[in-house]
């Protein structure tokens, strides 16, 4: 009985089970089948459920959700500032974004565009008012685009050369603008700009830290003295990078040493 045992053992050697090629192959198999019906799926889902999933992602990487536009108060209170059809980014409604509070389509066209129209207007009147009756009109400029109001204020009238404190004359006239500013209620960027004279003192090593230490001080200037919501400013200095005259005369070097106030529109 052993001998037979051992016979059968030497001429039947033991399986071992399925060739290696075969388990390749149904993996390949299982892969395709599956990209085809991933496929089929793709090709028979509902407009509603892609709709649906559409709105998921864009819940989860934009902040919206079905459509619509969401903003922040104070990081507590989630607050749903307009229902966006179109799928578009929406502008219209940025004022009342950042205040958390409901903005229609037509908050700042259609019916209130008249009456958008006539404040930034009346705005530039009166600061043109307040220019003449200063006897300032070398020295403070409104220019209006499309977007945008710039009162464009010299700084030989807020600042000494090289220095950053406002200047008591130029505390009147940047008070009776910021008190208009403040009515207008929109939000406005004060941008420092210089001349290309190189700067090395112990307070502003160059001419990006006058540029900005000018723009902070107007920010300042404003808040404190005329109430203007700091919310609604921002403080930018671009040192002599930006300049509206050639850096080769005297007067040209004065017309880019300035504050821009550049007031939005929408």
């Amino acid at each position: 009985m052993k001998k037979l045992r051992k016979q059968l053992t030497d001429d039947e050697p033991a399986s071992e089970g399925a060739p290696e090629w075969l388990q390749t192959y149904s993996d390949m198999v299982t892969l395709v089948l599956t990209f085809f019906v991933l496929l089929f799926s793709m090709s028979t889902i509902s407009k509603e459920k892609f709709e649906q999933l559409s709105s998921s992602l864009s819940a989860a990487f934009m902040g919206t959700g079905r459509g619509g536009v969401y903003g922040y108060n104070d990081g507590t209170v989630l607050y749903s500032v307009k229902e966006n059809t179109t799928g578009d980014i929406l502008e219209d409604g940025e004022e009342a974004f950042n205040e958390g509070k409901s903005a229609e389509i037509g908050a700042f066209t259609g019916g209130n565009a008249d009456k958008e129209a006539q404040k930034i207007e009346d705005f530039i009147n009166e600061v043109q008012n307040i220019v003449e009756e200063m006897d300032l009109d070398e020295y403070v400029k409104v220019i209006e685009d499309d977007k945008s109001l710039t009162v464009r204020m010299n700084s030989v009238i807020l600042f000494d050369l090289g220095k950053a404190d406002i200047k008591e004359p130029g505390k009147e006239t940047l008070r009776k603008i910021g008190t208009l500013i403040k009515q207008l209620n929109k939000n406005a960027v004060i941008q420092g700009h210089t001349d290309n004279l190189p700067i090395n003192t112990m307070l502003f090593p160059t001419n990006w830290e006058l540029s900005t230490k000018r723009a902070t001080n107007v920010v300042l200037f404003l808040v404190d003295e005329c109430g203007v919501d700091p919310v609604k400013l921002t403080a930018t200095g671009n040192g002599e990078f930006r300049p509206i005259a050639p850096n080769d005369t005297e007067e040209n070097r004065q017309k880019n040493r300035r504050i821009d106030i550049v007031i939005e529109k929408q």
